[in-house]
This record gives structure tokens, C-alpha cells and sequence, in this order.
């Protein structure tokens, strides 16, 4: 039977005993991470010498005799700490060969170091997972050599009903002092696909910054713009941490509150691209989209970009479609990337070529007449390019969208309702 690897983040609730002893490992963990960096550093600095992962892994048992501190972490959490150095560098060599920008491993600074990993079913158990409740937190977490800590959230699946072979791998995680654990898990595609229902509707999807999704039946999803709820007050705590002495008690809490402006960001980002992709694999078996070049389309381009840069960074497209795909396999709903070049220009009643500027917001075609949104044009060309690419014609699935008539889409969420395009 197929099965798919997902994660599951809870929040932790240690004791304080507890809370001291997990910011202790992971000052030991920084620690390693550092000097392993060091001694590979230095042996091809000074010698010429390679130092190899399996080299670092054998000397852990003399570093644990010499440190004894280093006893209570486990040697899977150790040996991770060293093959995570290793990969960095792994990554450099690739970055090297391919003539990328190498970006050499860094040496981590304690604000710059914030988890570490148990690779493997050792050292850890999940005993129960439950979210909150009236009267606190249900589930317990068990960690070797330092006991049960409380937890809250829930997961997509039943993960505390999967076999210990089917957990491998934990990550416990500091965030502005907060705990977390980052549980990988191995369920069946049935077991995640429960309670998404069968919709048979397809459509394409262009996405954008005027509208942030346009389909092709006409509806479209509002930009929510998360950034400038809060840029105001964003921009001032940046100049309060510019004025502070660094190093200073009073730099640290105005970059924690800076921190934390950022952090509600990203939160409510998260949570409206969650809602609504949600909703689409519910609402779609078939999607089409654009197969964006996300890190291009926002490469340097001065002053004249730099708003333009933020809004596209805000709206977070490519994480959009990265969260769209792991919830349509969950689904089982078809999502199919397509070449966006030419999708704008394009006619989608003729197949006209109709050149337009940036600013041409309204798609009018000399030859047949169609007159349409830009972006509504753009997604229904999408759609039948995602028809043609799965073998599929476009009278299986597409209600004719004559000129001047665009039907809403039933996509609804708490977030962002379809609404009806007027065009």
C-alpha cells in the first residue's frame, strides 16, 4: 500500500527543570555543530585533509568520555548533529560543481541555532496527542533522560495509532522561547485522504497581484495583503533595534519584538494559504497552474522593483503551490503545472496572439470580439493547457465561456469567499 512522509508540529509545555535542561542540549548540540565545522575547517586548512563524516561519527564515544555532559543527549541525536555539518557541506561541493554561489557552512551563533534531531525511533516516544481542550493540554510526549513533557495540537492523521517504524524521525525546535516538536510520520495515502470528499468540477488557475488566484469559470480569490497590517509598525521596531547598542539587554527585546511582528505575519499568511488550499482540493479534482519561476520573477531590480519585490514575496505564490500539491496528493485531487509563457497574450476564444503591457488590465480581442479580465483569460488558457497535457479534450470539461459571460466558481472558505467577476 502507498504511503506519504508528512510532518506534524506540536507545541511543547515543559516544566521549567525540564525547559532548562532542553536549552542546555541545545547549546551542546551548537556546540558540536561548531567544532566538527572547525576540524574539517581546519584539517584542509592546515593539512590538506579531508575530514569524513564517518571520521566524526567514530570520535563521538572519546568526545562523550571527555564531556560527559554530552551522555544524557543519545548518540543517534549526536551522530545527526555531525551528518548535519556534512550535508552542508555536501551542498557546498554541489553548489561549487554546478557554478552556483557556493555559500561555504557557516559557524551557528546561539541566535542562529534553534533545534535539534532525534534520526530515529530511539530516544523518544509519542504516548498520546490530543488538542486543547477546556482544562489544558492532553497529549505526552516521552524523551530519554528527561521524562514526559505536555503537548497540544493534532494532526491530519491518527499518527499515535501508527506502528514505531512508521515515526522515524523527531525534531525538537526553540522558537522566541517557545518549544516544539516536529514529528515525521508515515501514514497510508487512504489514511490521509479520509474526509476529503469526491468533487468532480476542473479548472486552471492563474495567480497574480492584482487577484491572487483568478479560475477559469470566472471566480477569483482576494489578495489578503498581510504585510501592510503591520508594515507600519514593522518599520519602527526595525529603527528601535538600529538605535540600540549591540550586545545590549535592551537590542535583544527590541529584536524579540521585532520577532514577533514578523512571526504574526507569517502566521496569518499561513493560515489564509492553508484555508484556501484547502478548499480547492475539496471543490477540484482536476487543477491547472502555472509552473512559476517564483525566485526569478523577483531577482534584484533596484528601486524600481523593490515594492513590486515585497508584494510578491507577501503574497508567497510559490508557497502556495507547494502546499497545493502535498494536499491535492492527500486528496487525490490532479494538479497539472503548465508553461505560463504566453497565457496573457493569447486569446483563449481564437487563439489570437493579442500583445499587451503590464497595465492593460482587460483582455479585448480584434477578431473575435472576446472581451475578458486579463487574468480570467490567462486561466482559461492555462486550463486547456492542462487539458492537452493530460491527454484530455476540452469538451470533456469546459463549460463554453462566451464573450462577455464569466460564471463564479463554489469555492468558499472562512478567509476568502469567490465572488462573482462582473466581467
Amino acid at each position: 500500500m502507498q504511503k506519504a512522509t508528512r510532518n506534524c508540529t506540536v507545541r511543547l509545555y515543559p516544566t521549567k527543570r525540564q525547559e532548562a535542561v532542553l536549552s542546555d542540549w541545545l547549546e551542546l548540540h551548537r556546540q558540536l555543530y561548531n567544532n566538527s565545522l572547525a576540524e574539517r575547517k581546519n584539517a584542509w586548512e592546515q593539512e590538506g585533509r579531508a575530514v569524513s563524516y564517518k571520521e566524526q561519527q567514530n570520535a563521538l564515544p572519546d568526545l562523550k568520555g571527555r564531556r560527559p555532559e554530552y551522555v544524557p543527549l543519545g548518540s543517534h541525536a549526536l551522530q545527526e548533529t555531525v551528518r548535519r555539518v556534512d550535508r552542508g557541506f555536501q551542498a557546498f561541493f554541489r553548489r561549487v560543481k554546478n557554478g552556483e554561489k557556493p555559500g561555504y557552512p557557516r559557524f551557528k551563533g546561539r541566535n542562529r541555532f534553534d533545534s535539534f534531531t532525534y534520526p530515529c525511533i530511539s530516544g523518544w516516544k509519542l504516548l498520546s496527542l490530543g488538542h486543547e481542550k477546556k482544562h489544558g493540554c492532553k497529549g505526552r510526549i516521552q524523551i530519554s533522560n528527561l521524562g514526559d513533557i505536555r503537548l497540544r495540537g493534532r494532526c491530519r492523521a491518527d499518527i499515535v495509532s501508527l506502528e514505531r517504524k512508521d515515526m522515524p524521525r523527531l525534531t525538537l525546535k526553540r522558537k522566541r522561547g517557545k518549544w516544539y516538536a516536529i514529528i515525521t510520520f508515515k501514514a497510508d495515502v487512504s489514511l490521509l485522504q479520509r474526509g476529503f470528499g469526491q468533487a468532480q468540477d476542473m479548472t486552471g488557475i492563474d495567480l497574480g497581484l492584482s487577484s491572487f488566484a483568478t479560475f477559469a469559470d470566472g471566480g477569483f480569490l482576494p489578495r489578503l495583503r498581510h504585510l501592510d497590517q503591520d508594515l507600519q509598525k514593522i518599520k519602527q521596531a526595525g529603527k528601535e533595534v538600529s538605535r540600540k547598542k549591540k550586545g545590549s539587554n535592551r537590542r535583544r527585546k527590541a529584536v524579540a519584538k521585532l520577532s514577533r511582528l514578523h512571526d504574526k505575519v507569517y502566521e496569518r499568511r499561513k493560515d489564509y494559504l492553508h484555508k484556501i488550499t484547502v478548499q480547492l482540493v475539496h471543490n477540484y479534482s482536476f487543477l491547472a497552474v502555472e509552473d512559476l519561476r517564483v525566485k526569478e520573477m523577483s531577482a534584484n531590480g533596484g528601486k524600481r522593483k523593490r515594492g513590486l519585490n515585497r508584494s510578491m514575496s507577501d503574497a508567497s505564490l510559490g508557497k502556495f503551490l507547494e502546499i497545493l500539491l502535498s494536499k491535492a496528493e492527500e486528496a487525490g485531487c490532479e494538479v497539472v503545472k503548465v508553461d505560463p509563457k504566453g497565457t496573457t497574450q493569447i486569446c483563449s476564444w481564437c487563439g489570437q496572439t493579442v500583445p499587451k503591457k503590464l497595465y492593460d488590465r482587460v483582455h479585448s480581442c480584434p477578431d473575435c470580439g472576446l472581451v475578458l479580465d486579463r487574468d480570467h483569460n490567462a486561466a482559461i488558457n492555462i486550463f486547456k493547457r492542462g487539458l492537452a497535457l493530460t491527454g484530455r479534450e476540452p469538451s470533456e470539461a469546459w463549460r463554453s465561456v462566451r464573450p462577455g459571460l464569466a460564471p463564479a466558481s463554489s469555492l468558499k472558505c472562512e478567509t476568502a469567499t469567490m465572488l462573482h467577476s462582473g466581467r
